[in-house]
C-alpha cells in the first residue's frame, strides 16, 4: 500500500525556533556566569555542552576572558586590521604570532555582524 505524502511534506526543521544570534547570546550569559563562578573552561564547555575553545570565544566575546596569548592575538590582530582585510589579517597574525589560523580566530571575539540580527539594538550587543 502506497502512503500519500501529507502536503508540507520534505525534512521538518531541526530547530524551527533557532536564532543564532539569541542562541549566542544565552550560551555567553551562561557561560560569564559559570566563569565567573570559577569553573574551568573544561567543566564549562562540559555543562554547556560546548568545546571549550568555543566557550573561551564566547568568554572573550563578552569581554571577560583574560589571557597572555588572548592580548597578544587581539592587539596584533587590531594594528593588521588598520591596513588590512579581516581575512588577510588572520593570516598576518598567525604568522607573526607563529600560530595557526584556526589558533588566531579562537582568540578573537565573534565578530557581531555574523552572530548578532541585524533586528539586535547596538547597545545590547
Amino acid at each position: 500500500m502506497k502512503k500519500t505524502r501529507k502536503p508540507g511534506g520534505g525534512r521538518k526543521k531541526l530547530k524551527p525556533e533557532y536564532d543564532a544570534g539569541k542562541n549566542l547570546k544565552e550560551q555567553m550569559e551562561s557561560a560569564v556566569a559559570l566563569y565567573d563562578s570559577e569553573m574551568s573552561l573544561q567543566a564549562i564547555g562540559e555543562e554547556l555542552g560546548l568545546n571549550p575553545i568555543k566557550v573561551r570565544k564566547l568568554l572573550i566575546t563578552a569581554g571577560v576572558y583574560e589571557s597572555e596569548v588572548a592580548e597578544k592575538v587581539q592587539a596584533t590582530f587590531q594594528e593588521y586590521r588598520e591596513t588590512q582585510d579581516y581575512k588577510t589579517s588572520i593570516l598576518s597574525t598567525a604568522n607573526t604570532l607563529k600560530l595557526s589560523k584556526a589558533s588566531v580566530t579562537s582568540y578573537l571575539p565573534y565578530r557581531k555582524g555574523v552572530y548578532f540580527t541585524s533586528t539586535a539594538e547596538k547597545g545590547k550587543i
